[in-house]
């Protein structure tokens, strides 16, 4: 179960990273200014993934309470993040 839960917390993040980086190029008009504060964001939220990934191996291979808050938690924020690519009308 730690193994599936390290997996999934992986793609979780990675889906995070593309939604907020594509959220902010998008909505930011184009010019360098621009696109260096959504280089920014994306090193920035790599580096969380890279926390919050390390703290969740921590979760992963603790007590079945742990693993079913980590469990969770991925799948809430998943939905968050898959909302956000969904088409505005």
């Amino acid at each position: 179960m730690g193994i599936v839960l390290s997996i999934a917390d992986l793609l979780v993040l990675l889906t995070i990273v593309v939604s907020v980086s594509r959220a902010v190029r998008n909505g930011q008009p184009r010019g360098f200014g621009p696109q260096l504060l959504s280089i920014c964001i994306t090193v920035a939220l790599l580096i969380f993934a890279l926390v919050s990934f390390t703290a969740a191996a921590g979760l992963a291979e603790s007590s079945s309470l742990g693993q079913g808050v980590l469990f969770v938690f991925l799948v809430v924020t998943a939905i968050v993040a898959r909302l956000s690519w969904v088409a505005v009308p």
